[in-house]
């Protein structure tokens, strides 16, 4: 007997989804044989079918938020889950695998001019080295960045608060805390979220010898205006100036104040009780006036409020932290970071202040003087180690400007699906 020659098959449908197989009559004598496979499509459809709350919990809220807004036009369902509050929360506190990402402002005090770009890596999230600028943030044109809170930024321009949210597009603008033509001193605002109560609010300080606050809260509905934060000051309060550049921890805003006699003070205000309280925070008394206000700023570690002096970083390679321990005995802790032997020619060869934190516990180390190539340093306090990262793209213009009157904040990338109020 030869070998067989190869089957052709010939199908028809059925009914119910049923696909028939028939094998052409062979020329051997041997009978028909049918094969039918069935298909239950509705079966199958379900042992393939993902469960929601895996789509919810480990899909949808690992997606960058631009993919969210775009898959909210999928079905109504999607859109009713992208806009629930238990979704919003719930992608606040799972980490994306996104290329790390840099909010970087650029602000010349002469002609209140700006630029916010947004920097990409262009390596791994672990060996960044470099970032490119991408863009510059739409709706943003002009103004300095203040705080960068839950994905939202905020920032002021001609004296308005303005809080921007980059990945929805919402901007919130605020009228001005006092009357720019009137006021005479330095005006600073800060942001802060209560998370008991869920409200967002902002805080004004304006004085040189006399201090007075005004406080704003954000109202899912809009509307609000600027109130008195208190009638009297409290007993301990003491007029001062208000640094910019404040933190939120645990429904807490904190910012740096300067006093007439030079002292630095930690400001305290309680979101949900509007309770100012001032801490003299326990800096070196050898550093001149001068030499405190420019060298020493606050930001977030270990999930504590901390003072970084840094005025021996040039000379001497060393970093002092000051962490807040317990604000109602004003109890504090030291930790002093001496640089690498190694990564000392970092910080001799060029003058570098700190403008930015990361949300993992490294420092942004800006040089004073905006030249290029423009390199920053990136400090992990953690493991006292130091890289530098180059910022690649930046705009030729800003390296023609006076260098003493180009500030320069960096700030690290985070995203929120929060609307604050309607505009």
């Amino acid at each position: 007997m030869g070998p067989c020659r190869p089957c052709r098959l010939r199908g028809s449908y059925g009914a119910h989804g049923t696909y028939s197989l028939r094998r052409p009559n062979r020329p051997y004598g041997r009978p028909n044989i049918k094969r039918k496979i069935i298909r239950r499509l509705p079966e199958m459809e379900m042992e393939m079918r993902i469960p929601m709350h895996v789509v919810t919990e480990e899909v949808l809220t690992r997606m960058p938020a631009k993919s969210l807004m775009r898959f909210k036009c999928v079905s109504k369902l999607w859109s009713s889950l992208i806009s629930s509050p238990y979704f919003k929360d719930r992608f606040l506190t799972v980490p994306t695998r996104q290329r790390p990402h840099l909010f970087m402002c650029l602000q010349d005090v002469n002609d209140h001019s700006s630029s916010v770009p947004d920097a990409n890596s262009d390596d791994t999230p672990s060996s960044s080295s470099s970032f490119v600028v991408d863009h510059t943030i739409p709706r943003m044109r002009g103004g300095y960045i203040c705080q960068n809170l839950r994905g939202f930024m905020c920032y002021d321009l001609w004296q308005k608060p303005r809080i921007f949210n980059p990945a929805t597009r919402q901007l919130v603008t605020l009228p001005p805390a006092f009357n720019p033509n009137t006021t005479k001193g330095t005006v600073s605002y800060y942001f802060g979220h209560d998370p008991i109560t869920d409200q967002y609010k902002v805080v004004c300080s304006v004085g040189v010898r006399l201090t007075d606050h005004r406080v704003f809260v954000l109202k899912p509905g809009g509307g609000g205006s600027w109130r008195k934060a208190y009638r009297l000051p409290p007993p301990d309060f003491i007029p001062h100036i208000a640094a910019r550049g404040g933190v939120c921890i645990n429904g807490v805003i904190y910012y740096l104040g300067w006093t007439a006699a030079d002292s630095c003070m930690l400001v305290t205000f309680h979101i949900r009780s509007h309770d100012f309280k001032m801490i003299q925070v326990p800096l070196p008394e050898e550093l001149p006036p001068p030499a405190k206000m420019k060298n020493v700023c606050l930001v977030e570690y270990g999930g504590k409020v901390t003072v970084v002096d840094q005025a021996s970083l040039r000379d001497k390679g060393r970093l002092d932290l000051w962490a807040l321990e317990d604000a109602a005995n004003q109890k504090w802790s030291s930790k002093r970071l001496v640089v690498k032997p190694s990564q000392l020619d970092f910080v001799r060869n060029t003058e570098f202040v700190v403008r930015g934190t990361s949300r993992n516990g490294k420092v942004f180390l800006i040089p004073t003087d905006l030249v290029s190539p423009f390199q920053i340093l990136c400090y992990d306090l953690q493991s006292n180690h130091m890289r530098k990262i180059d910022i690649k793209g930046v705009p030729d213009h800003w390296f023609s400007k006076d260098k003493s009157t180009v500030e320069v904040m960096l700030m690290d990338h985070s995203e929120t699906l929060m609307s604050l109020m309607n505009t």
